[in-house]
């Protein structure tokens, strides 16, 4: 049986299963270099089709995790579902006046009937073009979400926590999985918003939502947020295990009028989360990053506190991307009575083309969650493809096939380089976890500015470790060896032990924390024997692992993406495949 999930919201995804096993996902930005692309995947479709990932006919069923459809939401439809567009950023930029989009239908969307009969007649026509006549199904976003969770975990039975923006009218979500199946038994509107809460922290503080809320997470350990402790305690409560924000304003129906006339005069009058983290005042950027990271902090601890008591269920299973904030998985991870936690590695909307796939397989199959190796379900590139591109440039570049690339490439690291490395199937979702990851020593501690100003990028968090897993209690404070496994995949921190923080002081955090991937030789082998090698030679078992990519481009897919950042000077070595690559010259 083969599946197609796809997630057509920001960081528009599609995923393939085949008889169970996830065989393969990729996100539309990886193909046409648009960051956070918001849509459908377009080229990921026709790639998969004419690389014979999946053959058309041979296509069970398309799953799509949206589900519920709205008048108000014709324009949002239109804009995912329609290739053929003056494309923008919809949650940080303003339309564009040259905007048109190769679509006129969406006009006549008059009520919700509508609009679902448009969605299924351009999904329809979308598949149809690569010869997929599956029947189609919708999956509610949340239960995406959840669903990517459990299948992934092994765990039998779980407590699924999801956590968002918003998807589908739904910030939050809370289900008892069990035996296979998702019994959901809580839900938060999306008025209730912890995600945006964050997300307009982000924006008041200078950057995009849903791009930048990490740099939020760094920046709050700059700040004070005892300052103000009292005032945001008095924002939001939870009642009954759901987020509630307190007394808000902008939802009534006066106040909608109200803000439509402001707007004509040019006011603008803040509503919902926006108005929220202004009441307690003006604040510098840290003291208001470190005031909500707090604040959600304490209040998603109780809420996961609350439903781990009420359905005594130890392992949580999290998803959304309110939990790519490293530090609240943490705190969750740190509750009494919880024996371990999983975050889907692409936790985000990314995740949800795998969740509904999974979802709707594991519903007819009846059978147990699998616990997930690894998350290389991308493209891979042959040495024979490589050499070929990399004649077209010798010109520029010097290069060489090693005879042990992972030994040339340790000595580099040691030697104070900043590499590229660049094997394998490339990573699916927003962690570089060994197979696209930029490399280097971890013992300079200004590397943190000067590195990040070369790849242009704005960050307060130090680089993530990447370290041997056999090395992870020498290093770090790891109170459950459960952890041990989320660790994998870069998406929980913990303390890092004060020796080693100064050892390697370009990975530890100003509260001496890291977010470290802890490599396996199951997991992926080629980076476990860059990282011993770089143990022999320096005696540390971990060196700095950051995506490939500048600041706003996605993670390099293709051997040509990478070459790009040593010809224009990002990196110093370009290590692909088993060609070690440096400018001519250099």
């Amino acid at each position: 049986m083969v599946i197609l999930g796809i997630s057509i919201t920001h960081d528009g995804t599609l995923s393939v299963i085949r008889d169970g096993e996830h065989i393969f996902s990729m996100a539309e930005e990886r193909m046409n270099r648009i960051k956070a692309y918001i849509g459908f995947p377009f080229q990921v479709l026709r790639y998969v089709v004419k690389k014979g990932i999946i053959e058309p006919k041979k296509v069970d069923r398309v799953v799509v995790s949206s589900s519920v459809f709205l008048k108000e939401w014709a324009f949002t439809y239109a804009f995912q579902l329609t290739e053929k567009k003056k494309y923008y950023d919809l949650q940080n930029q303003e339309k564009p006046t040259d905007f048109f989009i190769d679509d006129e239908e969406y006009l006549q969307i008059y009520n919700a009937d509508d609009c679902k009969k448009y969605v299924d007649k351009k999904i329809k026509g979308l598949l149809h073009e690569v010869g997929i006549e599956a029947p189609i199904e919708y999956v509610n976003h949340h239960m995406a979400h959840a669903a990517s969770a459990y299948y992934a975990s092994g765990h039998k039975k779980a407590l699924a926590i999801t956590m968002d923006g918003e998807g589908d009218l739904l910030s939050a979500t809370v289900n008892i999985c069990d035996n296979g199946q998702i019994e959901r038994i809580s839900a938060t509107a999306d008025r209730d918003s912890a995600g945006y809460l964050y997300s307009e922290v982000t924006r008041a503080c200078g950057f995009k939502i849903s791009r930048h809320e990490g740099k939020i997470t760094g920046l709050a350990a700059y700040g004070n947020y005892k300052k103000y402790e009292e005032c945001f305690d008095k924002l939001v409560e939870v009642k009954n295990g759901k987020l509630a924000y307190v007394n808000p304003v902008g939802y009534k129906i006066t106040d909608r009028i109200q803000n439509k006339l402001l707007k004509l005069v040019g006011k603008t009058r803040y509503v919902g989360a926006a108005e929220l983290i202004r009441r307690c005042g003006e604040l510098s950027n840290e003291d208001l990053a470190a005031s909500i990271q707090h604040l959600l902090e304490k209040k998603i601890v109780e809420i996961a506190t609350y439903w781990v008591k009420k359905t005594n269920i130890r392992d949580v299973v999290l998803a959304g991307g309110v939990f790519a904030n490293v530090k609240f998985n943490q705190y969750i991870s740190e509750i009494p009575g919880v024996n371990s936690i999983f975050i889907f590695p692409d936790m985000g909307d990314g995740g949800n083309a795998y969740g509904a796939a999974a979802y709707s397989y594991y519903k007819e199959q009846k059978l147990e969650p699998a616990r997930i190796k690894n998350v290389f379900f991308g493209p891979e590139f042959s040495n024979e493809y490589i050499g070929k591109m990399l004649e077209k440039h010798k010109n520029q570049v010097q290069y060489h096939l090693s005879e042990d690339v992972y030994k040339e490439t340790a000595y580099l690291v040691s030697e104070n380089k900043i590499i590229g490395w660049f094997q394998g199937r490339m990573e699916y979702g927003p962690r570089a976890l060994g197979n696209r990851s930029i490399i280097a020593s971890p013992v300079d501690a200004t590397i943190n500015k000067w590195l990040n100003d070369r790849m242009k990028r704005t960050e307060f968090m130090p680089f993530a470790p990447s370290c041997l897993y056999e090395h992870a209690d020498t290093l770090f404070e790891i109170p459950k060896e459960s952890l041990k496994f989320p660790a994998q995949f870069m998406t929980i921190t913990f303390k890092m032990k004060e020796e080693w923080a100064k050892k390697a002081p370009a990975v530890s955090h100003v509260d001496q924390t890291a977010r470290p991937q802890l490599v396996t030789k199951e997991g992926n082998l080629k980076f476990y024997k860059v990282l011993k090698e770089y143990h022999k030679i320096t005696g540390l078992p971990l060196f700095i692992n950051t995506s490939f990519n500048v600041h706003e481009e996605p993670i390099v897919r293709k051997p040509e993406e990478g070459l790009k950042t040593l010809l224009s000077g990002v990196i110093d070595y370009f290590c692909v495949g088993d060609y070690i690559c440096k400018l001519k010259n250099s």
